[in-house]
């Protein structure tokens, strides 16, 4: 091949990845504005009037946040994105162990971790809950899981590419109380504070999670102090890649633990109204809420064109 043929297929191979790459943006944001519609409901109007049969109310659930280990109790309606994930060895078991979260992206996937796909003792993961603030409540959404897609580069002896996508076996009804969180899709997103939401334990000593929703504010820790930290660890012989990040707080007492894996980690955004971006998908940790012990989340931003070719790519 000569060098100007060279050249030129270097050219062209460059216009089309570029074009694939905004074309995924524009894919995700698009997604996120027409859900950011789904915040509102049109109700019959309270005026009398031939012209006003009715109006779009809005059913934003999010309180003031920049009020699990430290957490508060979520608000209805505050996270419609949450989803938990129910494990059993039968499909049609009623006492299905619920023990990981996850993030409803779309009308058919969940995003969540690569080691919730599977329990030690429940086996694999059969049926996800929306629309809940308890676990205790019987007023949700229940749908069972027709696929299991963890990342392709997941080995569950390590740390590293702990992302997976679960598919539904019927779309999720979107309402007031369930519609999917907008995606990040820039690596270098600045961020100080973020939100943690599952149904895990509320301390280290603990041996049950929560019965209802939780949510803690957490701190996005310095690059250097989340290396130093977790810089002996076994599973992760190649360091805190750039595919991670940690968050907490250095002195403890906010974190997530046991049973939040798989969960989110949100930050509000201005535009569209009443929308989280999820940043980070909860991976796992050294102990809950102990000082100089963050946790270990996966960057979501690292894996767009992966979600992307599964949820929105025929």
């Amino acid at each position: 091949m000569s060098r100007r043929s060279v050249h030129t297929f270097c050219m062209l191979f460059y216009i089309v990845f570029q074009i694939f790459a905004v074309d995924a943006e524009r894919i995700f944001q698009k997604k996120c504005e027409e859900y950011g519609k789904l915040v509102y409901k049109d109700e019959p109007s309270p005026l009398l009037h031939a012209e006003a049969d009715s109006h779009s109310i809005s059913k934003c659930g999010i309180v003031e946040v920049p009020l699990i280990v430290g957490g508060v109790k979520a608000a209805k309606n505050e996270f419609p994105h949450m989803a938990v994930i129910g494990f059993g060895m039968n499909v049609k078991e009623k006492d299905l162990a619920w023990h990981c979260g996850g993030t409803l992206i779309s009308e058919l996937f969940v995003l969540t971790a690569a080691h919730c796909l599977n329990h030690r003792e429940r086996g694999d993961a059969q049926r996800v809950r929306f629309g809940i603030i308890s676990l205790e409540s019987d007023s949700h959404q229940e749908i069972e899981i027709e696929e299991r897609i963890s990342h392709p580069e997941y080995v569950s002896k390590s740390k590293y590419n702990d992302i997976a996508l679960l598919k539904l076996v019927k779309g999720v009804m979107f309402n007031e109380h369930v519609r999917p969180a907008c995606i990040n899709i820039d690596e270098n997103y600045e961020w100080t504070l973020a939100i943690a939401t599952g149904f895990g334990r509320l301390t280290y000593e603990s041996e049950q999670g929560s019965a209802d929703l939780m949510k803690v504010q957490l701190s996005n820790i310095k690059d250097s102090d989340c290396h130093e930290t977790y810089k002996t660890f076994r599973a992760m012989n190649k360091g805190v890649l750039k595919s991670q990040f940690c968050a907490g707080e250095m002195l403890g007492k906010k974190d997530t633990c046991q049973g939040d894996s798989g969960g989110p980690l949100t930050t509000v955004l201005k535009k569209p109204y009443c929308m989280y971006l999820v940043i980070g998908i909860t991976s796992f940790g050294k102990f809950c809420g102990f000082e100089n012990s963050p946790g270990i989340y996966t960057r979501v931003a690292s894996y767009v064109d992966w979600i992307e070719k599964i949820v929105w790519v025929a």
